[in-house]
């Protein structure tokens, strides 16, 4: 399955006792239809507020419907701020954690002086801001290739292995306050691409020297504060397997779904 998500109301992806999340209400969706014990593997968790355009997930079940006819059952029963996009049958060995190769994502943010009231949930509003872009760009060409990325993860993960790689970063100007940062790496570590954009942004207020970033990545640790940008701007857009193609090789990532802005360079 490939799913997209409102992650507004949700406590992320993961299932949590009292706690709504998307994977417990997917799996009770597919329980209630199947009528069979559902299991479901992501291909990674998203964090409270944090939205997806391409989430993978699969389990193994009985079919007892026809594809099409699952897909119709499923997106009836889900609720509206979450929806089943693409369904197909994979080999029995297939994981979507263990089996991704890398990850997309994108932040979106606005800097202008109107905030549209309709974006609160759906992108990040720091205040009207005038961009330094060749400052912005500099940043995050640091981060490309591989690094241990210690000092821009948070604690909370058992995760021992701290170095990924990205493979690519890039920002893209909207017009109108509008931007786009889109990640492309071989993992992320928890709250990883928030705290990358934060410290990024950090160095786009004046609060933090660019020297720092490169300082951070030489001398990984935790010992100093970092900023994490809030979650409802960060979407989960893409994930890459050697054996599938769930969009099709002609097919672009997703995109953010309001706007259809003519980017520039």
């Amino acid at each position: 399955m490939v799913i997209e998500y409102d992650g507004t109301n949700y406590f992320g992806w993961q299932s949590q006792p009292n706690r709504r999340s998307v994977q417990s209400v997917l799996a009770q969706a597919l329980m209630s239809i199947l009528n069979q014990p559902i299991t479901l593997h992501a291909s990674g968790r998203t964090d409270a507020g944090v939205h997806a355009l391409g989430q993978v997930a699969n389990c193994r079940v009985e079919l007892t419907l026809e594809l099409p006819t699952l897909f119709r059952a499923l997106n009836s029963y889900l609720p509206p701020d979450i929806r089943v996009v693409h369904l197909q049958e994979v080999s029995l060995s297939f994981n979507a954690r263990k089996d991704a190769t890398s990850k997309e994502y994108h932040y979106w943010m606005y800097s202008g002086s109107q905030f549209p009231v309709f974006l609160r949930h759906f992108m990040f509003y720091p205040g009207n801001y005038r961009i330094d872009w060749s400052l912005l760009k500099e940043c995050i060409h640091l981060f490309v290739g591989e690094h241990d990325f210690t000092a821009f993860s948070a604690s909370g993960s058992s995760v021992r292995n701290m170095v990924r790689q990205i493979h690519r970063f890039e920002v893209y100007d909207y017009e109108n306050g509008f931007l786009s940062f889109q990640i492309v790496g071989n993992g992320f570590l928890y709250k990883m691409v928030r705290i990358l954009l934060g410290e990024i942004w950090m160095v786009q207020l004046r609060k933090k020297k660019i020297e720092d970033l490169r300082l951070a990545l030489i001398q990984p640790n935790r010992g100093k504060h970092r900023l994490c940008l809030p979650p409802h701007g960060l979407y989960l857009t893409r994930v890459f397997y050697p054996d599938y193609d769930f969009w099709g090789s002609d097919q672009s990532s997703p995109s953010f779904p309001f706007f259809y802005f003519q980017k520039r360079v």
